[in-house]
């Protein structure tokens, strides 16, 4: 058993986005432990995104193939719909060169958490159709991300090669790793083994919000207003975008839209790769964006509380 305590891998994945905040929130109280942990992030995420894809099923995955429409509405819509829309509000209340304004649209055209499936298993969202969103929006990254941040202008340069690298050994990592897994134990024993496999993806997504705290602490104690009000903004931007993506994608334009999948258009609406963000655009001399995207990773960890009732409340009401 992976679990040996009795009873222990339940009460993990019954109470997952309580452990998931409480690990980001170790990464604040202990910033010791995060700068320990930080150098492990990148290992982590591949695990983490390694795990999840283990419990895609190919039949579902091939069906969201078979029917692509939805997938690419949903790419279109995060990668190119939604950073117009932020702007766009944003500029009723905030001048131009806002630092405010910038951060909440480069965070609107960053992919999807390249983990986003790990959420998925947890909220209980369409986990196949989130790993076919994810991976071409992140593909599309070192275009789309250093494109908005020339539009945008000021301190926001972007590098490509630095992005698409980080990507490319990602995705070549967890892809890879999953695919011969499945070729050297068969699926029907990857099935048996779901529980472990959705305990260990809880354990993990807290130790990435461990390891990706690091910095958000000290910024807290030097800079606590600023960086109070960079939380609550992007918390505020994560749950908004959720809460229209979830909205839209209820218009059956390409036909009636399963409330799973609607709930993976939400999640990843509102919740971004705010590593490969942050990680783009650090070095660039501008303090003040990297301080917001540091501090837009933790509503990454506290949006599970809040929208897990109401996932789970609209997969009640549409009996799924």
């Amino acid at each position: 058993m992976i679990f040996p305590v009795p009873g222990i891998g339940p009460l993990i994945r019954r109470h997952g986005a309580w452990l998931m905040a409480a690990g980001a929130g170790l990464g604040i109280l202990a910033p010791d432990l995060a700068a320990a942990a930080n150098p492990a992030l990148l290992p982590l995420s591949c695990l983490t995104m390694f795990l999840a894809l283990l419990r895609v099923e190919p039949a579902a995955f091939i069906a969201v193939l078979r029917r692509p429409g939805l997938g690419i509405v949903v790419i279109f819509w995060i990668l190119l719909a939604c950073p117009v829309l932020v702007w766009c509000l944003g500029r009723l209340v905030l001048p131009a060169d806002d630092v405010f304004l910038r951060a909440m649209t480069l965070i609107a055209a960053t992919p999807g958490m390249m983990s986003a499936a790990a959420y998925g298993v947890l909220l209980g969202t369409d986990v196949a159709l989130l790993t076919l969103v994810g991976l071409p929006t992140n593909i599309l990254a070192p275009v789309i991300l250093p494109a908005v941040a020339l539009l945008l202008g000021g301190g926001a340069a972007i590098d490509p090669m630095v992005t698409a690298l980080r990507l490319a050994v990602m995705i070549g990592a967890s892809f890879g790793g999953a695919f011969l897994i499945t070729a050297l134990i068969g699926r029907p024993r990857i099935r048996g083994a779901a529980p472990a496999i959705d305990t260990a993806i809880t354990l993990m997504v807290a130790a990435v919000g461990l390891a990706v705290m690091h910095g958000v602490g000290p910024a807290l104690v030097a800079a606590p207003g600023f960086m109070t009000l960079a939380i609550l903004s992007t918390l505020a931007l994560n749950l908004a975008l959720q809460a229209i993506g979830f909205a839209l994608f209820g218009f059956a334009i390409l036909g009636p839209v399963p409330v799973q999948a609607r709930l993976s258009a939400a999640l990843v609406s509102g919740n971004r790769n705010m590593i490969l963000l942050l990680a783009a655009i650090s070095g660039q001399g501008d303090r003040p964006l990297e301080l917001i995207m540091a501090a837009g990773q933790l509503p990454l960890y506290l949006s599970p509380l809040i929208v897990a009732p109401l996932y789970r409340r609209a997969r009640m009401r549409a009996g799924g």
